[in-house]
């Protein structure tokens, strides 16, 4: 595969052991460093829900769920991704897809507070996304743009 200057956009979920996730600080800082090792540009990390697994995965019957989206230049580190989750003590297994079809407001929804705003607002510049929220005019607080009209 072919070397490009385009930032493409990659969604990751990891599936780990809730009592790694329960040190959220050490843990979030191993997958970042996964990414960041191979060029990805963290958009943002974020912890999902422990669930019951419907079979074991390395003995373990439960699993945290930890979501990233992150930007690549190089398509081929995919692959690196994949193999250092792979050898990761503290990555049960790993999904890594394209995500190009997210808008980067899609993003913010998923990821709430988790969102490096740096890198998203760089992100939306570059694809030509237009800012969710309107600037406020004199007298008329900022409201949320979206396709229902606002209820009075």
């Amino acid at each position: 595969m072919a070397q490009t200057t385009e930032t493409r956009v990659y969604e990751a979920m990891f599936l780990v052991d809730p009592a790694d996730a329960a040190a959220w600080d050490d843990l979030s800082k191993h997958l970042a460093g996964i990414l960041e090792r191979h060029g990805g540009e963290i958009i943002g990390l974020t912890r999902w829900d422990e669930r019951k697994l419907a079979y074991p995965v390395a003995a373990r019957k439960r699993g945290t769920y930890v979501l990233s989206f992150f930007g690549l230049k190089n398509g081929d580190a995919v692959a690196l991704i994949e193999r250092d989750c792979q050898l990761s003590e503290k990555v049960l297994r790993a999904l890594v897809l394209r995500a190009d079809h997210f808008k980067v407001s899609d993003m913010r929804m998923q990821l709430g507070a988790d969102v490096r705003e740096d890198v998203a607002r760089r992100l939306g510049e570059a694809r030509g996304e237009k800012p969710n929220v309107v600037e406020a005019a004199p007298g008329n607080p900022a409201e949320p743009t979206g396709s229902e009209p606002a209820k009075t």
